[in-house]
C-alpha cells in the first residue's frame, strides 16, 4: 500500500524512522549473525582437533596393549607356566603382569579352540567362550592372508564399554590368543578432556535396549537430560549439530566408534552460551544505541505527529460510537487537509447509517429479523431455491365465538398480546415467523437460517406455545377475559423458499405440498382433541421426543396418506404410566389396522375405562368409526381415513 503525505514533517518523520530502524537492526543482526559464526567455527574445530585426538588416543593405547601382549608371548617364563597346564598358575602370571601395564585393566588368555584358559576379571570363567570371539576370528582371517593377526574394537563386557586388543599366543606356532582390554569410563572422559577443548561423554547401549552413559564430564542432571529420549540419532555423523539440555544449547560431535552393533558413542559437547559470552558485551553496546536511538526519535515523532494523532483518535472514537449502534453524532475537525475531509465523509456516512438503521428497525417490526438480515444483506430478486423446512401453524379455536361481544380495539390487544408470548417461543427455538394470518401464526424452521435440527426446534416451539398459552391464560382470566385454546400442526417437506410476489412488492415465505400438509394437519386437532399434530416426517426427523400415533390419514387435496402423531416432552420417556397407556393405545391400532375390529372394540373400550380423562375426543372418534365400520362394513380395507373436508 503506498502511502502518500500532504505535510513534509510527515514524510520526515517516517522516512527517518524507518531509515533508523533499517540501519540499526541491519548492524546488530548482521554483527550478532557474525558472532554467532565465529562462535560455531571456532567450536566445530575445536571439536574436530578433539576427534582426531580420540582416535589418536585409542591408537596410542591400543598399540601399548600390543606391545604388551607381545612382551608376554615372548617371555620364556610365561611359556614354561602355560605348558605347566595349572590354571591358577597362569592366572597368578597374568595378573602380575597386568600389574605392571598402564592401560589394561584385564587380560583374558583364550585357546585355539575358543575357550577361556584364565581372566584376571573373572577367574572362574575357565572353560567358557568370551563374548568377543569375532575378534578372534577376525586376527585368524588376517593370518591366513599373510598378515600380522592383530584385531581391535569396543565389545559390551559386563554391561559396560571396553576396548579390547587380540593377539596371537605364539610358541612357536599360534597356540592361543590373548585379550587385554581398558574400560571406556569416567577415568578416561576425565583424562581425555584435559587433552581437549569440549565435554566428553560416553554413551553406549545396553542389554535391554536403553541408552546409558558410562563416564561423562558434564553435571549429572545435564547427562540425564541427555539421555531422555536418546536413540542414538546422533551416531556417526561428521558434523556437529546443536543439542538442547535444559534449556542450553550444546554443539555436539558424535565420534564414529567402531562397536559390535554399533552400541557404543562418545559424545564431544561445547556449550554454544559459554563461546558467545565474550560477544555479549558488543551485542548490549548495539542495543543500548539502538534504545537510545529510538527514543529520540520517537520523542521527536511524538511532536511532530501530535496534530496528526489527535484527528485520527476522534475518528477512531467516532467508529466505536457507529459499531455501539450511536449514529446521530458528528465529529468536529477544524482542518483543511485530508483529515478535514475525511471527517467530513465520516459524518456523512454516519448520517446513512442513522436512516439504514431506522429502516432496518422497521422492517424488523414487519418481518422477523432474520428474513429482515436476509433481505437487507442480498440484492433482492423474485425466485426461490428448495430446501428442507418445516413448517408451524397454529390458530386459536373457536376464534369467532372468541370475539363476540368485544370491539375492535379489545380483539386487537388481545391478539397482540397472545401472539407477543406465542412469538417469543418461536425466535427462542430459532424460528422465524413467516406471517400472521388473522388469529393463525406461520412460522418457519430451517429458512432463511438452516439448521439440522430443524424439526426438533419446531417440536420443542409447539410444547413451549402450550406453555406460554397457560401463563396467557391466567392473565386474561385475572382480568376477566376468556381462555384461549390453539391447535399446532407441524410438518417437515422440501419446499421452495424464497422472495414471492411483484417486481414492486414481494414476500418471503415458501411454497410447496409441504406448506398445505401442515395447515391441513393444524385443522385436524381439534378432531382428535390434540393440541399438537405432527407428520411422520417431522417425528421422524426429530425423534428424541415421545410420540403417541394417532391415525393415518388423507387430507382434503392429497391422494398420498399421512402418518400423524401427537407428541409429548422428552421427560415422558422415563414416565412410566405414560409408556404404559401408549403401548395399550398402540395395541389398539394395531388391531383396528389389521381389520380385527372386535379385537379393536375391546382394546378400545379398556382403554376408555382407564384414561378416558385424558383421551376423551380420540377415543370417541375411533368408536364412532368402530360403530360405522359395524353397521356398514368396508369392502375392501387399508386402515386410512379419508377426509374430504378441511
Amino acid at each position: 500500500m503506498a502511502f502518500r503525505f500532504k505535510h513534509f514533517q510527515s514524510r520526515l518523520m517516517v522516512f527517518f524512522l524507518t531509515l533508523l530502524g533499517i540501519v540499526l537492526a541491519t548492524v546488530y543482526f548482521s554483527v550478532n549473525s557474525r558472532n554467532l559464526e565465529n562462535a560455531m567455527d571456532i567450536i566445530v574445530q575445536d571439536l574436530e582437533a578433539g576427534a582426531r585426538n580420540f582416535e589418536f588416543t585409542i591408537a596410542q593405547r591400543n598399540e601399548s596393549l600390543a606391545i604388551s601382549a607381545d612382551a608376554l608371548s615372548a617371555d620364556f617364563p610365561f611359556k614354561q607356566v602355560y605348558a605347566s597346564g595349572d590354571h591358577s598358575t597362569i592366572l597368578s602370571a597374568m595378573e602380575n603382569l597386568l600389574d605392571r601395564m598402564v592401560y589394561a585393566d584385564f587380560m583374558v588368555l583364550v585357546s585355539d579352540s575358543d575357550l577361556v584358559i584364565a581372566d584376571t576379571a573373572h577367574p572362574d570363567s575357565q572353560g567358557e567362550a568370551p563374548n568377543w570371539l569375532a575378534l578372534i576370528e577376525e586376527a585368524r582371517a588376517l593370518d591366513r592372508a599373510g598378515e600380522y593377526p592383530e584385531s581391535a574394537d569396543v565389545v559390551i563386557i559386563d554391561d559396560r564399554p571396553y576396548h579390547v586388543t587380540v593377539l596371537p599366543f605364539m610358541n612357536p606356532d599360534i597356540e592361543a590368543w590373548i585379550g587385554m582390554g581398558f574400560e571406556i569410563d569416567q577415568f578416561f572422559t576425565t583424562e581425555f578432556k584435559n587433552t581437549v577443548s569440549a565435554e566428553v561423554t560416553v554413551v553406549f547401549n545396553d542389554d535391554d535396549g536403553s541408552w546409558r552413559s558410562n563416564g561423562s564430564t558434564l553435571q549429572p542432571e545435564l547427562v540425564d537430560a541427555l539421555l531422555v529420549g536418546f536413540t542414538g540419532e546422533l551416531q556417526n555423523t561428521d558434523t556437529p549439530s546443536q543439542v538442547g539440555l535444559l534449556g542450553e544449547q550444546f554443539v555436539t560431535l558424535t565420534i564414529p566408534v567402531v562397536s559390535q552393533g554399533n552400541r557404543v558413542q562418545v559424545l564431544l559437547q561445547r556449550s554454544l552460551a559459554v563461546q558467545l559470552q565474550p560477544y555479549e558485551a558488543t551485542r548490549l553496546a548495539l542495543l543500548t544505541i539502538f534504545a537510545i536511538g529510538l527514543l529520540v526519535l520517537l520523542g521527536g515523532v511524538v511532536v511532530i505527529s501530535r496534530n496528526v494523532t489527535r484527528p485520527v483518535k476522534d475518528l477512531v472514537q467516532g467508529a466505536q460510537r457507529i459499531e455501539a449502534g450511536v449514529f446521530d453524532q458528528n465529529v468536529n475537525i477544524d482542518q483543511e487537509d485530508e483529515m478535514g475531509r475525511l471527517a467530513e465523509a465520516f459524518n456523512k456516512m454516519a448520517k446513512g447509517l442513522a436512516e439504514k438503521e431506522k429502516v432496518r428497525d422497521l422492517l424488523g417490526k414487519v418481518v422477523s429479523p432474520e428474513i429482515a438480515d436476509e433481505l437487507m444483506s442480498k440484492k433482492i430478486e423474485l425466485g426461490g431455491e428448495a430446501r428442507r423446512v418445516t413448517m408451524l401453524f397454529s390458530d386459536i379455536r373457536g376464534f369467532t365465538t372468541l370475539c363476540e361481544g368485544k370491539s375492535p380495539m379489545e380483539i386487537l390487544s388481545l391478539l397482540n398480546e397472545y401472539f407477543t408470548a406465542l412469538t417469543s417461543v418461536i425466535e427462542v427455538n430459532g424460528g422465524v415467523v413467516d406471517k400472521f394470518i388473522g388469529d393463525a401464526v406461520m412460522a418457519l424452521f430451517g429458512a432463511p437460517v438452516e439448521y439440522e435440527d430443524a424439526a426438533a426446534r419446531a417440536v420443542s416451539t409447539a410444547l413451549g406455545m402450550q406453555a406460554a398459552l397457560r401463563a396467557v391464560n391466567l392473565e386474561f382470566l385475572s382480568r376477566g377475559g376468556t381462555e384461549i385454546h390453539i391447535g399446532v400442526g407441524i410438518n417437515t417437506d422440501e419446499v421452495v423458499v424464497g422472495n414471492m410476489g411483484s417486481k414492486s412488492r414481494l414476500n418471503y415465505t415458501v411454497i410447496g405440498d409441504g406448506v398445505n400438509l401442515a395447515s391441513r394437519i393444524e385443522g385436524l386437532t381439534k378432531n382428535y382433541g390434540a393440541a399438537i399434530i405432527v407428520s411422520e416426517s417431522t417425528a421422524e426427523e426429530a425423534d428424541e421426543f415421545v410420540y403417541q400415533e394417532l391415525d393415518i390419514v388423507r387430507v382434503k387435496g392429497k391422494n398420498e396418506p399421512v402418518r400423524l402423531f401427537q407428541p409429548f416432552d422428552k421427560t415422558m420417556r422415563d414416565d412410566g404410566p405414560t409408556i404404559q397407556r401408549l403401548k395399550h393405545w398402540n395395541k389398539f391400532l394395531h388391531s383396528y389396522r389389521a381389520a380385527q375390529f372386535d379385537s379393536a372394540a375391546a382394546l378400545l373400550n379398556g382403554y376408555k375405562a382407564a384414561y378416558s380423562n385424558t383421551d376423551g375426543a380420540l377415543i370417541e372418534l375411533y368408536e364412532l368409526r368402530l360403530q360405522r365400520i359395524d353397521s356398514h362394513p368396508p369392502e375392501t380395507w387399508d386402515g386410512v381415513f379419508t377426509y374430504t373436508e378441511k
